[in-house]
């Protein structure tokens, strides 16, 4: 009888966290000065994200963009941000470098505020999947370019009404 409390307290404290699914990529052996920067190009100037300089942090290997905002349809105010962790104990230069990805995406429901949402106004709203399938096509091809497969070209058959 004890345990029925505890499980609904246990129940409701995990409904309060935000679930992600990070993507992942391992890099090709390289520095981790080459892989930090080969990364922020990617992202900043390809992409556009915006450094957050207050939570982003090199020796740590974490990098945060600030939140970039747009409108959805029926002109619902919608906001991505991009985090990126390597994991430091697991990489080497000779090894690479293990680094997961996701972009967050909140949106504001309340169309009363649309024009200037306050940030209680904010609600997540799960992730924007297209956006990571871009951004680590971008990563692959640059972080990590031997493993993309090319597909071999086949010649045409050739016709044998052709002649």
């Amino acid at each position: 009888m004890k345990l029925a409390p505890w499980l609904l307290l246990f129940s409701f404290l995990a409904s309060c966290g935000t679930v992600r699914d990070w993507r992942e990529l391992e890099t090709e052996p390289m520095s981790f000065g080459e892989a930090w920067e080969g990364f922020t190009r990617i992202a900043t100037a390809r992409d556009g994200w915006r450094v957050d300089e207050a939570a982003t942090d090199r020796g740590n290997g974490v990098w945060q963009s600030r939140w970039k905002k747009r409108e959805m349809e029926r002109n619902f105010p919608i906001r991505n941000r991009l985090k990126m962790e390597f994991f430091m104990d697991d990489g080497s230069r000779e090894k690479g470098w293990l680094m997961r990805y996701v972009i967050e995406q909140e949106k504001c429901k309340d169309l009363r505020r649309h024009s200037n949402p306050q940030e209680d106004d904010w609600s997540a709203d799960g992730q924007d999947n297209e956006g990571e399938a871009i951004l680590g096509e971008r990563l692959v091809r640059r972080l990590a370019p031997k493993s993309v497969q090319i597909p071999e070209r086949r010649e045409a058959p050739k016709d044998r009404w052709s002649r």
